[in-house]
């Protein structure tokens, strides 16, 4: 298994699969690069392939360190790997990431896919979109009572009750079942990240393609919060997935490959 060690201290795993151009796949908070398969293996037959393990999920360690940290690790990953001209793909939490790489290497960026994210995920005055502080800072302290059980209530919140009915919810809750859930201290981390971080500049001045992929479902990039993004950056292709949640490339992995790929050619 592919692994790079950062000069901030953390080995980033990998995978890593296919020739030609570069596609960049980041996960959200609680998963892992293991949510992305049905993409990886679907473009890895026309596409050089990396899905990351974001720092404490996965097979990635942990030490504290912030957003800015974090992508210029990822700039130095992508520089040993020597990608070029990268169509980043990111999920909720991985497309903030996104975009502080973006911010980082406007160079090295081709274009960009956002999967239920923004760029501001706190809500504040005169930003009532995402999340309300107070009940990110009662999901922290949660965690610190009742770990790793909320890790696994809040998966399941993300999903509508249509798709935790359905075969391929069932097989999801045992394939997460079998395997290691996320560093409590990482998630408890992140959350304070998710609610600092304010990238709104930086999407507001992307000259790039973008397409932004959503669950009308999704109670946290919920409709209101579409209809900020396309108010700055109104050029942008925007996707639906009807009776979704936060996660549509779980629940509908070919329909959402098929549209990705129309952005891409």
């Amino acid at each position: 298994m592919p692994k790079f060690k950062a000069s901030t201290g953390i080995t980033w795993n990998f995978d890593v699969d296919g020739q030609g151009e570069a596609l960049l796949f980041i996960h959200g908070w609680g998963v892992d690069r293991r949510i992305w398969r049905q993409q990886t293996k679907y473009f890895s037959g026309r596409y050089r392939v990396v899905a990351v393990d974001l720092p404490g999920h996965g097979e990635s360690s942990w030490v504290k360190i912030n957003l800015l940290q974090m992508a210029q690790d990822l700039k130095a990953l992508v520089e040993q790997l020597d990608l070029k001209e990268i169509t980043v793909v990111g999920s909720s939490l991985g497309g903030l990431l996104a975009l502080k790489f973006t911010e980082l290497c406007p160079g090295n960026v081709r274009r960009m896919v956002f999967v239920g994210s923004m760029p501001k995920f706190s809500q504040s005055p005169g930003h009532p979109y995402g999340l309300n502080v107070a009940e990110m800072r009662k999901l922290g302290k949660q965690l610190e009572q009742a770990y790793p059980s909320m890790v696994n209530i809040f998966f399941r919140s993300l999903f509508t009750k249509q798709e935790r009915a359905s075969r391929r919810f069932k097989w999801l809750q045992k394939f997460r079942q079998a395997d290691g859930v996320p560093m409590k201290q990482a998630l408890v981390d992140y959350l304070d990240i998710l609610e600092q971080e304010d990238l709104r500049h930086v999407l507001t001045n992307l000259r790039l393609p973008l397409q932004f992929i959503n669950g009308t479902e999704d109670h946290i990039c919920d409709k209101k919060t579409i209809m900020y993004l396309k108010s700055i950056q109104p050029d942008a292709r925007f996707d639906f997935f009807a009776d979704c949640g936060h996660f549509p490339f779980l629940s509908k992995p070919y329909e959402f490959n098929r549209v990705v790929e129309e952005f891409l050619t």
